[in-house]
């Protein structure tokens, strides 16, 4: 094996890459892993981390998925607000859906509607444009 400076400029190399590229992706607004299990958020999304767990818990418990299915899909929040009514606070999440293998399908359209109230988060509201999903 050879063990010269070829080698030693990949690893130099290499950890460049694992230095700069956290700081890329947190420049750009996206981070490595989903903090809300698979629906990934835009980094000034006004929805706290629970409430983005609470959200993916729904699409995947609630919604007539394989497992499979949510394994291959992409999920992205296009549309996340946050509002105050009556002294609960109402988190509406617009959610588009793609196979990220299959670009040949129109994407689907997911929307969440979910309500604190007390420090406890509630569904109110859940469509789907392309699965059978149970509110």
């Amino acid at each position: 094996m050879m063990t010269g400076p070829p080698t030693a400029r990949r690893g130099a190399a290499a950890r460049l890459v694992l230095v700069l590229m956290p700081m890329f992706l947190a420049v750009s607004g996206f981070t490595f892993t989903p903090t809300a299990g698979g629906i990934q958020f835009a980094a000034d999304a006004n929805i706290p981390p629970a409430v983005q767990a609470f959200a993916w818990r729904v699409i995947a418990t609630r919604c007539d998925f394989q497992r499979h299915e949510l394994e291959q899909r992409s999920f992205w929040a296009y549309d996340a607000r946050t509002r105050n009514v009556e002294g609960v606070v109402v988190y509406s999440i617009g959610i588009v859906s793609d196979l990220t293998w299959k670009r040949t399908e129109p994407p689907a359209m997911l929307q969440i509607v979910l309500a604190e109230e007390g420090g406890r988060l509630r569904l109110t509201g859940l469509t789907s444009s392309f699965i059978r999903c149970h509110p």
